[in-house]
């Protein structure tokens, strides 16, 4: 059986060459290190999402609003399970502004969520 031909370490200026493609030791730890810190960073309102105000604001909301608003307007009756921000926090919206709050079931949610991503492109 054939081996695999030696392959350099794929980090940027490294010229270590491995039996297997990746990263050598020295630079595997940097990388998941780094890999990490991003992930962590990627979403700056999960605090906000996570916090005992917002959850107090969401379960109140769901309980005054238990239907989806967009089905309703449709004349389907559908459980809210989610309380969307009309213009998102990341946006500018108000964060706890029942005017700026909606109740809506995960499809409609998730459709709302896409066509947002959309636009941004």
């Amino acid at each position: 059986m054939a081996k695999r031909a030696p392959t350099p370490c794929r980090y940027p200026g490294c010229a270590e060459v491995l039996a297997t493609p990746g990263y050598c030791d020295r630079h595997r730890v940097a990388v998941h290190r780094d890999y990490g810190r991003a992930r962590r960073g990627f979403d700056t309102e999960l605090g906000f999402y996570k916090s005992g105000q917002w959850r107090a604001v969401r379960a109140a909301f769901l309980r005054q609003h238990p239907v989806c608003s967009v089905c309703a307007a449709f004349g389907r009756v559908v459980a809210a399970v989610v309380v969307d921000h009309v213009v998102p926090v990341k946006d500018g919206g108000a964060r706890f502004d029942a005017a700026n709050l909606q109740a809506l079931c995960v499809t409609c949610h998730n459709r709302k969520t896409a066509q947002e991503t959309a636009r941004k492109r």
